[in-house]
């Protein structure tokens, strides 16, 4: 057994059982079930990245300074309450408060998350397998949320009336549960005994994404990306109920077909990025999301719902690549931190374009939004590969220098 295999083992049983979520393909539903509105709908979901943009970084640095385990632990706990909530609302304002609370959870979980599993095979020496192991452990997430799918949809096909709420309700009590395997973690050593004050901590860590270009880059195209990815996958289920006229358990067994496609791409991480490199590895998920969008624009048949395959196919490779290229160029003791001012800034500027897209949304239909945030995004996505691509060829021209020295 190799060093440090019981302990990844362990992170897969608590990815697992967090990530058995029922609610995945309805929560949109669940809301447009009782606000109808798609402008209401993304403002619910705003009050949730509100809340992120203000707890992220402070959850960053508590899991900096007191540890990756301590802030999964209280990050799951309070994100199963926030879905107990979320499932007990009826009206926008219980949405609004019961998403805040949801919110808070997770801003634990994304500060301790890739973190912990970061420095846990840093202290193993075997930091090296980062995307691999990140991938098996979005193909465990995936293939648990695709079971959750199909059974949701079950849930709510086959009650009368369609409960929505149940799906929600219900994986509370699962993720009660799966807060509970955190325990299981051990939480991996990082020297804090030279840890700065908060203040110096969040300076250092604000320092270290303003001053290096490449970080920079690479967390404003994981943005560019996920902001597409993310508006997609909130009209997602609306746009299959009212434009595609699937029932609930089609929309289950689709999402979960997407899911498990996802969970597959995401297992091929490591060999993908090693076959295409830096640079195209990003060119491609920027393709594919733009032609995705085309195709859902353009395609008016049921048959555009094949293109969400290339949609989560992008979403699987995009974390666990740009994060290990990321987590390489940050310290450990600074890591949460740095993760932490990323999820700030996506926030933020999802926050600016999601509204907006609801609105446009509710006036021109969920295609057309689609392909105008695919026109949109298109330029930074190309205008920050260029700057990337200029990033790798300057770190590979002293190598490359080196290798020719060596050979004369």
């Amino acid at each position: 057994m190799a060093a440090g295999d019981d302990r990844i083992r362990r992170y897969y049983i608590f990815r697992a059982v967090t990530s058995f979520a029922l609610w995945m393909p309805f929560w949109t539903l669940w809301i447009y079930q009782n606000v109808h509105n798609l402008f209401l709908l993304t403002v619910v979901d705003t009050a949730f990245w509100t809340t992120m943009i203000a707890f992220q970084v402070p959850a960053g640095l508590l899991g900096d300074r007191y540890g990756r385990k301590s802030v999964l632990f209280v990050g799951e706990l309070t994100y199963a309450i926030g879905i107990l909530a979320f499932g007990l609302s009826d009206q926008f304002w219980m949405y609004l408060v019961s998403n805040v609370i949801w919110a808070l959870g997770v801003c634990f979980v994304v500060s301790g998350d890739t973190p912990y599993l970061y420095d846990t095979l840093l202290e193993v020496n075997r930091s090296h397998e980062f995307i691999g192991v990140m991938a098996k452990s979005w193909t465990v997430m995936a293939t648990m949320n695709a079971a959750a799918c199909i059974v949701g949809g079950v849930l709510v096909q086959y009650t009368n009336p369609h409960r929505l709420d149940l799906t929600l309700i219900i994986a509370s009590l699962i993720g009660l549960v799966g807060s509970m395997t955190a325990i299981l973690l051990k939480e991996p050593k990082v020297d804090r005994s030279k840890m700065e004050s908060m203040k110096t901590q969040l300076r250092v860590g604000f320092s270290k994404v303003l001053n290096s270009r490449a970080i920079m880059i690479l967390i404003l195209f994981q943005i560019v990306i996920e902001i597409a990815v993310y508006v997609m996958a909130v009209f997602r289920s609306v746009y299959m109920k009212d434009v595609l006229n699937l029932d609930y358990l089609w929309i289950g067994i689709f999402i979960a077909a997407f899911t498990l496609f996802g969970g597959f791409v995401a297992l091929q991480a490591s060999r993908f990025e090693h076959r295409l490199g830096e640079k195209r590895s990003l060119l491609f998920m920027l393709l594919a999301i733009m032609g995705s969008f085309a195709v859902v624009f353009i395609v008016r048949s049921p048959v555009a719902i094949g293109i969400q395959f290339m949609i989560y196919a992008v979403s699987s490779l995009q974390s666990p690549i740009i994060s290990g290229y990321i987590n390489k160029r940050v310290d450990s003791q600074h890591r949460s931190t740095v993760v932490a001012i990323a999820s700030l800034m996506f926030t933020t500027l999802l926050v600016a374009i999601e509204l907006p897209s609801g609105w446009f949304a509710d006036q021109f239909g969920t295609r057309e939004t689609m392909m105008a945030l695919a026109i949109g995004v298109a330029p930074f996505g190309f205008y920050l590969l260029r700057l990337w691509n200029k990033e790798v060829d300057a770190t590979n021209e002293p190598r490359r220098k080196t290798r020719v020295l060596k050979e004369l």
